[in-house]
């Protein structure tokens, strides 16, 4: 009996990191494929944002969500895949319809728009010694459906997303480590 508790707990904990990974999320990116959700523009600058779907597990037909920026970042222009009809747009709410629909399972995660950006706000504070850190750009629910949602082809099932963060002039860049030996480490505890 002993040793069935103990498979159980053990399968439990072997299957708990892929049924969190599961979960379908959405990112505002600064690089395509999906890596880098920070970036440190200059002053003027126009760069790109990849708005993408990762965990989808169907083929995508639609998608509906927001992205509220900082101070200083504004949308210039945004373009979806081809076949796509929009409705609205990404700073007050947009949704999207792909045709064809998009292959959730490969390579595991879709572009589902591109924002172009012009960042006119101060210096980054990292690395180039200015006053602007940590600007935070989120992907949140659509304000007419209240959701960050998806749906599957063909049988049009809803489901949500989860929204994530990006930072612009992130000052995880300034952080530095020091090199130290074992001993001050162990003496920080005593």
């Amino acid at each position: 009996m002993r040793a069935i508790v103990i498979v159980w707990i053990l399968l439990l904990i072997l299957l708990l990191p892929a049924a969190l990974s599961a979960v379908p999320v959405i990112g505002l990116y600064f690089d395509s494929p999906p890596h880098k959700l920070d970036y440190a523009p200059q002053p003027y600058e126009m760069f790109w944002g990849y708005v993408f779907g990762e965990g989808i597990d169907c083929y995508l037909d639609a998608a509906e969500f927001m992205v509220t920026l900082p101070t200083g970042l504004v949308v210039i222009a945004y373009e979806v895949p081809e076949g796509s009809l929009t409705l609205g747009d990404p700073a007050s709410g947009i949704s999207i319809t792909y045709w064809p629909p998009m292959d959730g399972w490969n390579p595991g995660y879709n572009l589902l728009c591109r924002l172009q950006f012009l960042y006119v706000g101060s210096v980054c504070w990292c690395p180039y010694g200015g006053t602007a850190m940590d600007l935070i750009a989120r992907i949140v629910p659509h304000p007419a459906s209240g959701g960050i949602l998806g749906s599957c082809y063909p049988e049009n099932n809803l489901f949500n997303f989860t929204g994530l963060y990006s930072v612009l002039c992130p000052s995880a860049m300034c952080m530095g480590t020091e090199e130290t030996s074992w001993g001050a480490v162990k003496s920080l505890y005593r």
